[in-house]
């Protein structure tokens, strides 16, 4: 039960970090809300591991955190970018297949699915399909499919890499998946030329997104610890529901009927899963 309520603390602290990021990243460069986003949390938690005081785990761990750092920002990533410029209430659900990599990842190491994890998937598919399926649109639904599915593609990567990660050390998982999402971030700065441009009245929002982050992550990893990997990454990509709710609420978006079923079947699927 505590894993399950963890996952789902993480989920609202992702939804509400997801909305804040996509609502900023509308106004301002994608790598400045990146940079300042994730260096707060880096902060938070090298300050952290200074007061535990406590060597990095083996190798191995070490490695994994790398990795789940590196698909976690990429995850974020094309998700501001796709809530930035295409439909928040249509990304976001998408984003919420993240789940299935770990079922996947479950195939290749022989776990194979009940059927009532296989119907899951199933609405999941399903409903990205029709999600993708907007008559008349205004050019929007592309990018919000494509930003989305790179988006789950990379969160469900980190769900994996993280579980792996925090049973080396929970403390030290996240602080390298967060150095190594900085150095990323600092990598295609200098790449791009970019110099991140960052308003004094953009800091407040700044930094409680990377303050929102931190908690999920932490929520999270130490939800793996306690309970089923599958179970736990389901509830933690509900963030999709709070970041769809916000987007109605404040934004007052709309979507079309054939979305409208696609969205219902993404978060249907995810639902079924986390009971199978």
């Amino acid at each position: 039960m505590l894993a399950m309520l963890l996952a789902l603390g993480a989920s609202l602290g992702w939804g509400a970090g997801d909305f804040l990021g996509g609502l900023k990243s509308r106004s301002m460069p994608l790598l400045s809300v990146l940079v300042v986003t994730q260096s707060t949390s880096l902060a938070m938690l090298a300050t952290a591991a200074l007061v535990r005081a406590e060597g990095p785990p083996d190798l191995g761990f070490v490695v994994a955190a790398a990795g789940s750092g590196i698909a976690e920002i990429a995850g974020a990533a094309a998700l501001y970018k796709g809530l930035a410029v295409g439909r928040m209430s249509l990304v976001a659900p998408i984003s919420a297949a993240a789940p299935a990599v770990p079922l996947v990842a479950g195939l290749v190491l022989g776990e194979v699915p009940g059927p009532l994890r296989s119907v899951g998937l199933v609405l999941v598919v399903v409903g990205i399909t029709f999600a993708a399926r907007a008559p008349g649109s205004t050019g929007r639904v592309g990018p919000s499919v494509g930003y989305g599915l790179l988006s789950a593609l990379g969160f469900g990567t980190f769900f994996v890499a993280m579980d792996s990660a925090s049973e080396g050390d929970l403390l030290w998982a996240l602080l390298v998946a967060r150095l190594t999402a900085v150095a990323a971030i600092a990598t295609a700065t200098v790449a791009t030329r970019s110099r991140p441009r960052i308003g004094r009245a953009d800091l407040p929002v700044l930094l409680t997104i990377g303050t929102l982050t931190t908690a999920g992550d932490a929520m999270y990893a130490t939800a793996t610890t306690l309970g089923y990997l599958g179970v736990v990454a389901v509830l933690a990509a509900l963030h999709s529901v709070v970041t769809i709710g916000l987007a109605r609420i404040y934004l007052r978006e709309r979507v079309a009927v054939p979305q409208q079923i696609g969205i219902a079947g993404c978060l249907a699927g995810v639902a079924v899963l986390a009971v199978a």
